[in-house]
């Protein structure tokens, strides 16, 4: 005997196959939802839908008038409806902040990749006014002076309002130290709408919800009302995600593909069997099984529900996922539209990042969530109790991902594998990437050549060994510093081109 354990007894082995039976599961909820979404469907009867639309700005001015042209004509078909900019004090505060990090960056500082936050035009007008010094960095003075022409979002969404003169349309200036949900609250308490027929609509700067994506919504609420009596108190609108290959370097443009993709299969093997699964519990029996994960863009909020559960949370770093606790809480069915919509993801690598230690502060908000609700009386411990634990094992499976496809990845390559375990190894990546690529892009309609398949695998596979790291500095940046609250509000300027979405 040589000493060697079979292969059943070493720990690589039931890694490798834990990944693979996860992945597999993850691969069958991938088929079932694009079985059920975005297929084919007849006009239906449906009755107009009021929408308060409110989008929240923040260092966004060069999107305003965009956004303005796509929703004020969206408005016309549904009679009622209102469309609300919501502008913030905290971005004349933060832009004295910006303007500080300025002072002593040089030329090869001012770039998007390095100040994210600022516009295109604002980081040229840095490095002309840097230039006319001749001196080596900027100074605060002449970053002063460079961005003080530039307006605030709020005096371009006044400026462009003005011009409409749609009385549907309103602006919103938030005088607080809030963040994107003090924002929507503070226009929803300036609606009168509060009755079971209207919706609060949350969207980003960027959303572009199609004429067609509405009326196939109003057609699944009258749906749901036929058929359970009410409208859905709550309804979450999906997305897949897609760059647009801004990117200067091959190698950027690709990693960034990937991970959209990535992200996107996140949405279709988890995001949306969680909500079916979680309001089909919330109907059947007094509070919901699971734990209801919302998203901030593309959410439809029932006035009554919205007011009832006190608004979106603001007390979080984040406020859409924390949303959804509040409403696990409560009962509150969440649906899920049988469609999807396309969303912009991150371009370079420094705003995917950053994209994924924010979106992280999300699993990190759920103590301080119990904390606060069960203090108001809000849940049962038994509640809190199993919310935790889902948020907990969501939060790490998504930190183990990386670790776990780059071990499967190893184990896969590695010369000394045993042939059980490297099979496993292989059949984990390949749930994980080249079937549900394949899958994806069947559902699409635009079938993959063997390199094709070969080049997106290779993209979403570089994409899941980096999905990690977002959370990873998320924790790092938490044990060093002691808070998760950061002096800039956790969005970058978006850039990416005005897109229809499907």
């Amino acid at each position: 005997m040589n000493g060697r354990k079979p292969f059943w007894r070493r720990p690589s082995w039931w890694i490798a196959a834990a990944v693979a039976a996860r992945n597999v599961n993850g691969l069958r909820q991938v088929r079932r939802t694009l079985a059920r979404v975005d297929q084919p469907a007849p006009p239906s009867e449906a009755e107009p839908m009021v929408l308060h639309i409110v989008v929240p700005v923040l260092r966004e001015q060069q999107h305003i008038a965009g956004a303005l042209a796509w929703f004020v004509p969206l408005l016309r078909d549904f009679p009622g409806s209102t469309l609300t900019l919501v502008s913030t004090a905290c971005e004349e505060r933060e832009r004295a902040h910006l303007v500080s990090r300025l002072a002593g960056a040089t030329a090869t500082d001012l770039r998007v990749q390095r100040f994210p936050q600022l516009t295109d035009d604002e980081l040229s007008a840095l490095a002309e006014a840097l230039a006319k010094t001749g001196e080596r960095a900027l100074t605060l003075a002449t970053a002063a002076e460079a961005l003080l022409p530039f307006p605030t979002t709020a005096d371009v969404i006044a400026s462009e309002i003005a011009c409409l003169r749609e009385p549907a349309v309103r602006h919103v200036h938030y005088e607080g130290d809030g963040r994107k949900a003090a924002q929507v609250n503070a226009a929803v308490e300036q609606l009168a709408a509060d009755s079971a027929d209207e919706y609060v609509a949350v969207y980003d700067v960027d959303s572009r919800p199609s004429p067609e994506l509405l009326q196939r919504t109003a057609e699944f609420l009258f749906r749901h009302r036929a058929e359970h009596g009410e409208l859905p108190r709550v309804v979450q609108q999906s997305a897949r995600f897609a760059t647009q290959g801004a990117a200067d370097t091959w190698w950027e443009r690709a990693l960034c593909r990937g991970a959209a993709r990535a992200q996107t299969l996140w949405t279709l093997r988890r995001e949306i069997p969680n909500l079916r699964r979680y309001a089909d519990s919330a109907r059947q029996a007094r509070g919901g099984r699971g734990l209801a994960q919302t998203v901030g863009h593309g959410l439809l909020v029932r006035a009554d529900v919205f007011r009832q559960v006190g608004g979106l949370p603001d007390f979080t770093v984040l406020d859409d996922v924390a949303f959804g606790y509040r409403l696990t809480l409560d009962g509150v069915p969440v649906d899920s539209l049988p469609f999807t919509t396309a969303v912009p993801a991150a371009e370079y690598l420094p705003e995917l990042l950053s994209q994924g230690e924010r979106w992280f502060q999300s699993y990190l908000d759920y103590p301080q969530c119990a904390a606060r609700w069960h203090a108001q009386g809000h849940g049962s411990r038994l509640g809190h109790a199993a919310a935790l634990t889902t948020g907990a094992y969501r939060g790490m499976a998504w930190l183990l991902v990386s670790p776990a496809t780059g071990g499967c990845l190893a184990l896969a390559l590695g010369p000394r594998t045993s042939p059980p375990v490297r099979a496993a190894a292989t059949a984990a990546l390949w749930a994980a990437t080249v079937a549900p690529v394949r899958q994806l892009a069947k559902a699409e309609g635009r079938p993959l050549t063997v390199r094709e398949t070969a080049e997106q695998s290779a993209e979403t596979l570089a994409g899941l060994l980096l999905k990690s790291i977002g959370p990873m500095t998320a924790l790092g940046r938490w044990a060093v510093t002691g808070t998760r609250h950061s002096v800039l509000a956790p969005k970058s300027n978006r850039r990416s081109k005005d897109r229809e979405a499907p």
